[in-house]
């Protein structure tokens, strides 16, 4: 079996096959397709899921699992485009309305039937206030059950990203009787699932081990999974490695891509490199320092993107200008492309960095009167990238302290502004579970939860209104361009880097897909045995 590991001058790592390209950078959707039953495996995860109610939390953990168990009403694949799946494709009588027809004979795991009421229970679930997906809803003005198996949508704005959020956590159906049943104890260990995906929940032995099981009655017959069951496990890196390569775990999408050199020496196992709608970068909150623009723009002047890449991923990942990942850029790729390239104030080589402008910004706006706290998750690649932040401090007399939290305190910083009270940047892989760029720029929207910043400025929403409402695939694109150098000229998050996805498997299973699609796609349902 052929292994690939090639660090390439641009410092991405290349896929074994190619799809997509960006630059030099090779990738690929999908593992060659399973054609054998691969019985029980386990997969490990970087860490415990705090919930399988992706309302109060959806993150990658979260997601990795979940992806298996609970169907939305459209289905993002491997490739990054998406397609109905729970609903056939929407009669849209004017720009703003869409009329979704539920597929007859889908199913729950506990044997009731998916019901238009499902439906609309679940989209107006999500869109509560200060749940996870909330801002997926704010353009939407009601969510009615309109016929017997039939559920309308009316918008106040025309959203071309509508079918994209439908694809990802805020488009989940789930079992509205057994939600209310179960009520705050849903999603925690010991609790079925409430979906229809083609795996469900077998048990959750909290602080050991997570284990899903095929579900015989799945409704669609494209995906007829040939794995019976996956047992999920986690720990830290290390112990990802060390699982790995002792065959005590058959595979893992890496949430550290910098683990790859470390696997791949090693017989038993295939790397895979896909595209990503994600990157890593600096989130900023409203609490001190980094609520001034000036400050923001000083700092990502000043950082050694390629130095932190190469350091946090050992050239496993590529220094990036934009707070997206390139699997954002679609149809409209040549022209994401050539926007990219004209980037200003977001430095990826050595010597670009403009420390004479950023030391001029930094008087303008005055030395800060108390330290810049930056806060990671306490992995290699979180504690590497914070360094990297301070050194880029000290060139500009910017006291840095860095504050470590461990990964499932980490993701209450997201959660909480209680939580984030004391912090002033979060290093964090933001990814998107649908393939546009307008997935991170709705983030510093006035109504969404993940505002921090508690940005508003009227010029944005304009354009961001704008670009939602086209939906042409190509003048969107322009208008996202002017979307992202508005969001690049406030600098609402500060970008670093940007890592494929990427997928340590054993050599005896294949089918998996590589790309970032593996978070809300049921991956599961493609893996098996290569004969």
């Amino acid at each position: 079996m052929r292994r690939c590991l090639a660090l390439l001058s641009v410092g991405l790592l290349a896929g074994c096959g190619s799809s997509a390209q960006l630059g030099a950078v090779q990738l690929v959707p999908n593992t060659p397709p399973a054609v054998a039953p691969a019985g029980d495996i386990t997969w490990f995860l970087d860490s415990e899921p705090l919930t399988l109610d992706t309302d109060y939390h959806g993150a990658t953990t979260e997601d990795t699992v979940v992806a298996n168990l609970c169907d939305r009403l459209y289905q993002l694949q491997p490739d990054l485009t998406v397609r109905p799946w729970l609903v056939e494709e929407p009669a849209m009588p004017d720009p703003t309305t869409f009329v979704y027809r539920v597929r007859d004979g889908v199913r729950f795991h506990d044997g009731s039937t998916v019901t238009a009421e499902d439906v609309a229970f679940s989209l107006r679930r999500h869109a509560e206030d200060g749940n996870d997906e909330s801002d997926e809803f704010g353009n939407v003005e009601s969510i009615d059950v309109t016929g017997p198996m039939e559920v309308t949508v009316r918008l106040e704005e025309p959203d071309a990203q509508f079918k994209y959020r439908m694809a990802g956590d805020a488009g989940i159906v789930l079992n509205a009787g057994l939600v209310n049943r179960l009520g705050d104890d849903f999603g925690s260990p010991g609790r079925p699932d409430a979906c229809s995906g083609p795996y469900y929940l077998d048990r959750w032995d909290a602080g050991d081990s997570l284990t899903i099981k095929r579900f015989p009655d799945y409704w669609n017959a494209e995906l007829r999974p040939l794995t019976e069951s996956i047992r999920f496990v986690w720990g830290d890196e290390w112990a990802a490695v060390n699982s790995l390569r002792t065959g005590a775990a058959d595979g893992a999408y890496l949430d550290d891509p910098s683990m790859a050199p470390a696997l791949s020496t090693s017989p038993e196992l295939s790397l895979h490199f896909g595209l990503t709608t994600s990157a890593w970068q600096l989130i900023p909150t409203d609490r001190g320092p980094m609520s001034d623009v000036r400050l923001r723009t000083a700092l990502s002047l000043s950082l050694d993107r390629q130095g932190m890449a190469e350091a946090a991923f050992r050239g496993a990942a590529e220094p990036w200008k934009l707070p997206v990942g390139a699997g954002t850029f679609g149809t409209g790729k040549a022209l994401f492309e050539q926007a990219y390239q004209q980037i200003r104030d977001v430095p990826i080589r050595p010597g670009e960095q403009d420390l004479a402008r950023a030391r001029e910004l930094v008087r303008e706006a005055g030395p800060p009167s108390e330290p810049i706290v930056v806060a990671n998750d306490g992995t290699a690649v979180g504690n590497v990238l914070a360094n990297g932040v301070r050194d880029a401090g000290l060139k500009l007399g910017l006291p840095v302290e860095i504050r470590t939290v461990p990964p499932a305190q980490f993701s209450e910083l997201f959660a909480s502004p209680e939580a984030r009270a004391g912090v002033d940047l979060l290093v964090n892989d933001w990814y998107l579970s649908k393939p546009d760029g307008l997935g991170m720029y709705d983030n510093v929207l006035p109504d969404s939860v993940n505002n921090y910043l508690n940005f508003r400025d009227e010029q944005y929403e304009s354009t961001f209104a704008s670009a939602a409402a086209t939906y042409d695939d190509l003048q969107r694109a322009r208008q996202v361009i002017r979307l992202q150098d508005e969001y690049l000229e406030h600098m609402l998050s500060i970008p670093l880097v940007m890592a494929p996805t990427t997928l340590a498997m054993s050599n005896r299973l294949t089918g998996a897909p590589v790309s970032s699609a593996y978070l809300t796609y049921p991956w599961a349902a493609d893996l098996g045995r290569r004969s």
